[in-house]
């Protein structure tokens, strides 16, 4: 069993799952969900999650208008300011 308790993998699990995690920290995860069945399950349940809500959003093309005020929100985000209209 890995040095890394169940809380901190917990903790953690979103961004192992999608591949945020530096390498060294990805595999010490990896290495605990290997050993314990209850994290394990989680991380699967997390992915199956992830996966149906990527298949759900894929089916359904996203209004203009939204994409439009999501790309407005990313440029006030990046240059903490208004928006350039």
């Amino acid at each position: 069993m890995s040095e890394i308790s169940c809380d901190d993998v917990l903790h953690e699990i979103e961004h192992f799952i999608h591949g945020e995690l530096d390498p060294e920290r990805s595999a010490t995860l990896a290495e605990h969900l290997e050993g314990c069945a209850p994290c394990f399950h989680r991380a699967e349940f997390q992915r199956r999650l992830r996966d149906i809500v990527r298949s759900k959003c894929l089916q359904q093309k996203t209004p203009e208008h939204l994409v439009l005020r999501i790309r407005s929100a990313i440029r006030f985000e990046r240059t903490d300011g208004p928006p350039a209209l």
